[in-house]
């Protein structure tokens, strides 16, 4: 026992002597490796995690080394080696306080209610109560517009939860005719059929669940049920020329909603002119390239559904194949087959067009609804048969007595337009050289001769500009406004600056609106006084209103509020109202959701100026343009901008 226990005390110190180079050598390769790995991790911030070791949480964690803090002077000198904040003096904002946290939510009555509740609990009910197999759902049905895909719901799961190509194998669904696609089940009762595109168009399909089918848990359907749905027939939806005036040899052009075969379709169209059907045929590609309108709706249109073709003489040409100032009629007659399906249409469809003939004007009238007691405010009208040649037309065939200033005229389809403002009772004559050509190129046999009576204006009331206006630096401060049988004008001035400009926008939305919500007009009154107006009766009379007084030196900021002195009834609400600006500088902005960019010119020149400050409202800071450029960038806080001189 002795000898056993001296045994066991020699190895115990053999052992210790062997460990720690046993130890230091493992170390040594393992240090070897991790330096031969680390050469392949870029440099920076790392991180390495292992297996933990039992008893590693009782390990005792050494204490902190000592350290004394440095001075101040130290601290200094180490934080003097950072580089240097860059810094943007126009980067500066107000201290921005957060919103408040919200109240507590309060407290609601409280009601014990079971959950969950029996009702919730009750095993469910409806066809899985009945031993036997039905369908519950099922589309598409009867007369659909289209049929995207089948599907049905059974009132059993009819496959197991199992992959979804196994589970499409089994489709005890049957329909005719047979269309491309592939079954696939949502969940385990729904069956549905997905088409490439969709179910043919102009055709009735069956679909039919065959007696015996039997569900996963073993129901079966005891009667065979069926259902059809039908898609419909050709159908056009765009006719070219509809409601036109064209050439004896146009292309007549119509689009399906579904795959047709030109040449049996053609077969049941119609072409007829007074009665008398005329030849058609198919146009060519060719034909079809030179034609640019027809040109462009083929190409727009799907291939297949589309088909284009002309009328032709007894010879087989085009020219003059339909007859001249004639209402020709395309029917599409009932009959017309589809290339999808065997159903065909059930219905005439058809459209209408007009072949040009002589050149010639019809009438004359004003106004939108065609009225003949015009008003000196209403535009002219004269309608002519064929198309007006706009490229060829020169105002100077048109002559109007008595003569009237600044109308603009100009055609437009088949009518020439008058607008401007003319004098209140009067007769006017208006003729129209027969040098005015038409789109085919034919002149008026004879010139065009109207008349046209105008009667007494009404009251008018306006000003150019809208909400406001910026005066023109060159010439002397003044507004104008604009009337019609009124002999005065009621106008207040008021001084405002830009810090008033959004009480003023407040104002002038609800400016025709007394809802107790249109604040007071900002400024102060520096006039109110009643303007004459050198009234001509029935004609429009400029007043120009002197606006020296208000602003010294032509600069400054006012609002004109400018009244009739007598209205029509209470309801009159003839008013101009606008803010006028008169400066030297021209300020524009384009403003996106980070910055501004400002532009200052010279109002009078167009130049870019320097020295001009920008202020963006109500941000109080301001950027100053130093160098004479007409751009500054600024950051964005509002939409209103300012610019001082």
């Amino acid at each position: 026992m002795k000898k056993l226990v001296t045994w066991v005390l020699l190895f115990s110190v053999y052992l210790s002597v062997i460990a720690p180079l046993a130890g230091t050598a493992n170390a040594q390769v393992s240090g070897k490796a991790m330096e031969i790995k680390d050469q392949n991790v870029p440099p920076g911030l790392t991180f390495r995690l292992s297996e933990g070791k039992s008893g590693d949480e009782t390990r005792q964690v050494s204490e902190p080394a000592s350290a004394d803090p440095i001075s101040a002077d130290d601290s200094g000198k180490l934080l003097s080696r950072l580089p240097a904040i860059k810094s943007d003096p126009n980067d500066q904002a107000e201290f921005a306080k957060r919103v408040g946290t919200l109240p507590a939510p309060k407290t609601g009555e409280r009601r014990p209610v079971k959950f969950p509740a029996d009702a919730d609990l009750a095993p469910p009910t409806g066809g899985q109560t009945s031993s036997n197999l039905s369908v519950l759902r099922y589309s598409p049905e009867g007369k659909v517009q289209l049929a995207p895909d089948l599907s049905v719901t059974f009132s059993h799961p009819m496959v197991a939860v199992t992959s979804q190509e196994e589970a499409a194998a089994y489709a005890p669904v049957e329909f005719t005719p047979q269309v491309e696609g592939r079954w696939r089940w949502l969940g385990t009762k729904t069956l549905m059929f997905d088409t490439d595109k969709r179910f043919p168009m102009a055709t009735k399909f069956t679909a039919r669940v065959p007696a015996g089918t039997k569900s996963a848990t073993g129901q079966t359907l005891e009667k065979e049920f069926t259902w059809t749905f039908t898609t419909p027939p050709p159908k056009a939806e765009q006719m070219i020329p509809q409601n036109q005036v064209v050439r004896r040899d146009a292309l007549i052009f119509i689009r399906f909603d579904q795959a047709i075969n030109p040449e049996a379709v053609l077969r049941s169209i119609s072409v007829s002119a007074g009665g008398r059907k005329l030849q058609t045929r198919l146009a060519t590609e060719a034909e079809i390239s030179a034609d640019s309108n027809i040109s462009y709706h083929a190409k727009q249109a799907q291939p297949g559904r589309w088909i284009a073709f002309r009328a032709v003489n007894s010879s087989g040409g085009t020219e003059d194949a339909m007859p001249g100032a004639s209402t020709i009629t395309v029917a599409i007659e009932k009959g017309t087959p589809s290339a999808e399906g065997p159903l065909t249409t059930e219905e005439r469809q058809s459209f209408q067009f007009t072949t040009y003939g002589p050149f010639k004007f019809n009438r004359a009238y004003c106004g939108w609804v065609q009225k003949q007691d015009c008003s000196p405010f209403d535009a002219w009208y004269m309608e002519f048969n064929n198309p007006i040649d706009a490229a060829s037309f020169a105002k100077e065939i048109v002559k109007i007595e008595p003569p009237v200033e600044g109308l603009n005229i100009y055609p437009s389809g088949s009518n020439v337009y008058f607008q401007g403002y003319k004098k209140g009772n009067t007769t006017y004559k208006i003729t129209i050289d027969r040098e005015l050509s038409d789109a085919f190129g034919q002149k008026l046999a004879q010139p065009a001769v109207a008349t046209i009576k105008v009667g007494p204006a009404p009251q008018n009331f306006y000003a150019q500009g809208g909400s406001m206006v910026v005066l023109d630096p060159g010439s002397k401060p003044t507004f104008s406004i604009y009337t019609t049988n009124h002999s005065n004008a009621r106008v207040r001035m008021y001084r405002v600056t830009p810090e008033n400009w959004h009480q003023y926008t407040q104002y002038y939305r609800r400016l025709n609106y007394d809802d107790a919500q249109r604040p007071a007009i900002p400024g102060l009154v520096i006039s109110d006084k009643v303007v004459p107006i050198k009234s001509v009766q029935d004609e429009l009379v400029e007043t120009r209103i002197d606006l020296s007084e208000a602003l010294p030196g032509g600069l400054g900021n006012i609002i004109l509020d400018i009244e009739p002195t007598v209205k029509k009834d209470r309801y009159d609400r003839s008013r101009v109202f606008t803010w006028v600006q008169g400066t030297n500088i021209g300020l524009d902005a384009f403003v996106d959701n980070q910055e501004l960019v400002g532009f200052a010119t010279e109002l009078g020149t167009g130049k870019a100026l320097g020295g001009v400050q920008f202020s963006i409202w109500p941000n109080a800071s301001t950027v100053s343009s130093n160098q004479p450029t007409s751009v500054k960038r600024m950051r964005r806080a509002g939409s209103r901008v300012r610019g001082i001189g």
